[in-house]
């Protein structure tokens, strides 16, 4: 599976929330599906998204710079969110 194809599929067709907020705002209201995070996304960040999830959480293998080109963003994004995976294959990475 090409991570970066299903990734820009998965933002121009499904729903994502971009930042480690919006994550721990959808993990309580209990819509995220997973969380894909940036290789060097903080540690202190994963700990606290592992201690309130019940979804999984994938490890991105490029940096939050790889992770926003991969989006097709013209900023970093250190984790996305999926709350509908759209037509893309993504949840296929758990």
């Amino acid at each position: 599976m090409d991570i970066n194809r299903e990734l820009r599929n998965l933002v121009s067709t499904g729903e994502v929330y971009f930042g480690q907020r919006q994550a721990l705002k959808a993990l309580k209201g209990k819509k995220a599906k997973i969380i894909i995070a940036a290789s060097n996304c903080p540690t202190e960040e994963l700990d606290k998204i592992k201690a309130v999830s019940g979804s999984k959480v994938f490890k991105f293998e490029g940096t939050n710079v790889d992770l926003g080109a991969a989006c097709g963003k013209p900023f970093t994004v250190s984790m996305v969110t999926v709350i509908n995976e759209g037509e893309s294959r993504i949840l296929d990475l758990a």
